[in-house]
């Protein structure tokens, strides 16, 4: 990370009027330093909310009918959520918060909607935007966010935050720079050359690793005259942004350029795989040289994404610029297409990966690249020809919708691409069937009836047998949604049959699964064999989501035969296989059978708090069908634990844990407590306890990553915990928390 340089004046008025607005919008041209001042306005205020300060970056979010859902997202709620606006308040009702709305300008309207419902239905949050432009909200405050200061033209100042800002910039690009002597008066020409924009000023910075400041500034003059063969109606900041840019992209090689120009298809970054497969420069050592190049000249950034692996980056202004260069050549459609072919074979995996050994692999991969994703179903969608595509993306990554709370946005996409597709065909059949059992997972039970009847007739005009098992599978949902769980039962049964026989290995588990649910909630004498199967089956293949519905069902079965250290030992295995995916639907349901278990121990307290934390994993899920299949089984438990303990200490059990967070509610279930934590020490009682086992585990110097494999928790949920212990403890880096830890454990 580069320093930050200047803008004391401007971090202290942002504070001061955070103190006395809800929604701040800091506005400016592209360029102008909005991202990395909202970015510094949290890390200062950070000690004042005591809910944290959360970032949701929104460049790459291009549907404006997804932002709601990506703020819900990065708070972490469910996006399976029909009304996120509404789960959004209800999060945030009594939350003491900062909200960075970063890149707003082109989903405006979306980022006004949704503070206009917010800022109103709640009392501490404080929402801090970024765009060029204001969001138009009564109440709202815009803070102007100018360029730089650049001295006088007869003042050769070098502590001028302009002047500054190069001098920093060239030295991290060159440590030889600091010292040379450079003629102060070219240093500050360029700064009033460059109106002081801090994106130019850094541009012109990396220059100096081959240009003298006389040279620089011979070259902006050129560029700056390029640009009136431009668009002259451009605003004189635009046009100089543009031009400091237009000299970047002058001094790259021709494969450098192209490579750039090709990369502006990507959203949210791109790794190594990616780039080769979709941008062509000729041969692998071409394209590697010209990655290599990118990244030398700063036009690409090159880390770890948020599960550990490299992922090249590049700032919004130059992905823009980019991309008008693309257009400009022609070259877009064709680049854009690669961008989606390659993507539909990333969702295409699922179809062998997702119930297989790869299962995690998958899973991460498409949770990694969900942004470009998005991309490539938006781009289907508006090319005429590319509709059918749109539709086989949407269809394979079903399993990525339902089973990481996802059901809205998938239920979207596959609406979306099925008004656009309506010839019978095998593909439209598996959509009309996955669209039926997210309808009746969600309790519209018409809708579902609707697409399942659709989706049977043309399975049954297709001959496939796979195509009718997977049609048949949704009835079976539909039936049990609509109060028959016997005639579920049997549609169930009879589909997995048809799977094994048709080697549809998928459909197999899934309704062995189903069938082994309603088995149990019937107490029927098949559970305890079909209970069995589901594991044999999951266990040859290697499925770890699956294998955790299988170790749920052998869990729930044990608990009603009297085995109940059996039961345990299964249910506490169902979600450490959960845990393996990022924010997996049905933990859930394995917390609702540790509390079973405890009510048949005997530990009615226990029972209770655990059905609190059921509902709190649970909390914001539309996934009303799966719940109401534990409820189902759950339902006469819950009622002898209450009878017993009476309606007024029921709730005080049940409230204490609804009250956790999702994270903590599910160590309460399993009981874990790393070996790393022994004891808690004096000072360690501010964190929650997974709060402390990462602490203890950052003292022991552990990445994020390695964190997240040692507490079986996504790499996400991981840098989350560092994040709120950083802000709870008023630190800024994991020194300070190893520190801390050292000190109060020696």
């Amino acid at each position: 990370m580069t320093s930050f340089v200047g803008r004391d004046d401007d971090v202290a008025a942002a504070r001061k009027l955070l103190g006395g607005t809800r929604l701040l919008t800091l506005t400016g041209v592209g360029g102008v330093g909005k991202t990395r001042l909202s970015r510094r306005v949290g890390e200062v205020a950070r000690r004042a909310f005591p809910d944290g300060v959360w970032l949701v970056e929104l460049a790459h979010v291009n549907d404006p009918g997804l932002v709601a859902s990506t703020v819900a997202r990065e708070l972490g709620l469910r996006d399976d959520i029909s009304a996120p606006l509404t789960a959004l308040t209800e999060h945030l009702a009594d939350a003491d918060l900062l909200l960075i709305l970063d890149n707003c300008e082109h989903v405006i309207d979306a980022c006004a909607a949704l503070a206009d419902r917010l800022i109103p239905a709640t009392t501490g949050l404080r929402i801090l935007a970024t765009s060029r432009e204001p969001l138009g909200v009564p109440g709202e405050q815009i803070l102007p966010v100018a360029p730089l200061p650049v001295p006088g033209p007869d003042h050769a100042d070098l502590d001028n935050p302009a002047t500054r800002l190069l001098i920093d910039r060239a030295t991290a690009a060159d440590p030889n720079f600091a010292r040379r002597e450079a003629d102060p008066a070219t240093l500050v020409a360029i700064c009033r050359r460059l109106d002081g924009i801090p994106l130019a000023l850094e541009l012109a910075a990396l220059r100096m690793r081959m240009f003298t400041p006389e040279q620089v500034l011979a070259r902006l003059d050129d560029a700056m005259g390029l640009l009136t063969t431009g668009p002259r109606a451009a605003p004189e900041r635009q046009q100089t942004l543009a031009s400091a840019i237009r000299w970047s992209y002058d001094l790259c090689t021709p494969d450098e350029q192209r490579l750039w120009e090709q990369l502006s298809v990507f959203a949210g970054g791109v790794d190594l795989a990616a780039a080769e497969a979709v941008c062509h420069l000729g041969t692998p050592r071409t394209l590697l040289d010209a990655l290599t190049g990118l990244v030398d000249k700063s036009v690409l950034s090159y880390g770890p994404g948020v599960d550990g692996t490299g992922r090249y980056t590049m700032l919004e202004p130059l992905r823009q610029f980019a991309g008008d260069r693309l257009r400009a050549r022609g070259a877009e459609y064709a680049a854009r297409r690669a961008h989606r072919e390659y993507y539909y074979r990333l969702a295409r995996r699922g179809r062998d990966e997702y119930w297989s050994s790869a299962d995690t692999t998958w899973f991460g991969d498409v949770a990694r690249e969900h942004a470009n994703l998005r991309a490539a179903l938006q781009f289907c969608l508006d090319d005429p020809a590319g509709s059918r595509r749109a539709l086989e993306i949407a269809t394979e990554l079903w399993p990525f919708w339902e089973h990481c709370h996802l059901l809205l946005e998938g239920y979207r996409w596959l609406s979306e691409a099925l008004a656009k597709n309506a010839e019978h065909t095998v593909v439209r059949a598996r959509a009309l069937a996955a669209c039926a059992v997210i309808a009746a997972m969600r309790g519209e039970s018409e809708k579902a009836a609707e697409f399942a009847g659709a989706g049977a007739a043309i399975a049954a005009e297709t001959g496939s047998a796979r195509v009718r098992s997977e049609a048949e599978m949704a009835r079976a949902v539909l039936v049990f949604g609509a109060g028959d769980p016997r005639g579920a039962f049997e549609i169930a049964l009879a589909v997995s049959v048809c799977a094994r026989e048709c080697t549809h290995p998928r459909v197999e588990m899934e309704s062995l699964a189903f069938a082994a649910v309603c088995a149990l909630a019937l107490d029927d004498p098949h559970a305890a064999a079909l209970t069995e199967q589901l594991l044999a089956v999951t266990s040859e293949h290697g499925s770890h989501l699956l294998g955790g519905l299988a170790h749920w069902a052998v869990g729930t079965k044990r608990q009603r035969d009297g085995d109940q250290p059996g039961a345990v030992a299964a249910l506490r295995r169902s979600i450490e296989l959960f845990r393996l995916f990022d924010r997996c639907a049905w933990i859930a349901t394995s917390v609702d059978g540790l509390a079973w278990a405890a009510a048949a121990d005997g530990d009615l307290e226990r029972a209770a708090r655990l059905m609190g934390a059921a509902t709190a994993v649970r909390r914001g899920s539309s996934q009303r069908l799966a719940h109401a299949m534990t409820q189902l089984i759950g339902r006469r438990i819950r009622e002898q634990v209450e009878n017993a303990l009476g309606a007024r200490e029921f709730a005080a059990c049940f409230d204490a844990g609804a009250a956790l967070t999702a994270e903590d509610a599910v160590d309460y279930a399993t009981g874990s407590e790393p070996s790393t934590v022994t004891a808690v020490h004096t000072g360690l009682e501010v964190l929650t306890r997974r709060e402390r086992d990462v602490a203890m585990l950052i003292a022991r110097g552990y990445g994020n990553r390695r964190i997240a494999q040692e507490l079986v928790i996504s790499v996400r949920t991981a840098e989350s915990h560092v994040d709120h212990i950083l802000t709870k403890l008023g630190f800024t880096s994991r020194t300070q928390i190893a520190a801390w830890v050292s000190r109060l454990t020696a």
